[in-house]
């Protein structure tokens, strides 16, 4: 997931499956693929954006999924907005006014990104 900002606002998809929850785009590393490259890949294949990953926001495990996420900023360099594959939307919101639906972990995300740490943070959800 990953966390692209234009003024004070944050780019979020809206998935086109289940509850269409809004999101920061993301997805899953392919095989063979670096993390920041898996984060590059999605943000292009869900936006049409073409970014460069800037800073880690936060690992956050997720014991439930068996799974860890990793959340990155990244600066969008090249494309056009658009909304593809499992994506009905992509828009930029003020980062204290979330569409909805959202889910819970995205507003903890959100609000580690806020603080603008250097370093990431470290989290279960």
């Amino acid at each position: 997931m990953t966390f692209i900002r234009q003024g004070n606002q944050i780019l979020l998809v809206q998935q086109a499956y289940g509850e269409r929850y809004w999101s920061l785009p993301g997805g899953k590393m392919e095989p063979g693929e670096s993390i920041e490259e898996a984060a590059i890949r999605e943000v292009a294949e869900e936006t049409g954006l073409e970014v460069r990953i800037t800073r880690v926001v936060g690992l956050y495990s997720k014991p439930a999924e068996d799974g860890l996420a990793v959340t990155f900023e990244g600066k969008a360099i090249s494309g056009t907005l658009q909304a593809a594959n499992e994506i009905t939307e992509c828009r930029y919101f003020p980062a204290d006014q979330l569409p909805e639906p959202v889910r819970a972990h995205l507003q903890q995300r959100v609000a580690d990104w806020r603080t603008g740490l250097a370093q990431a943070v470290f989290r279960t959800q």
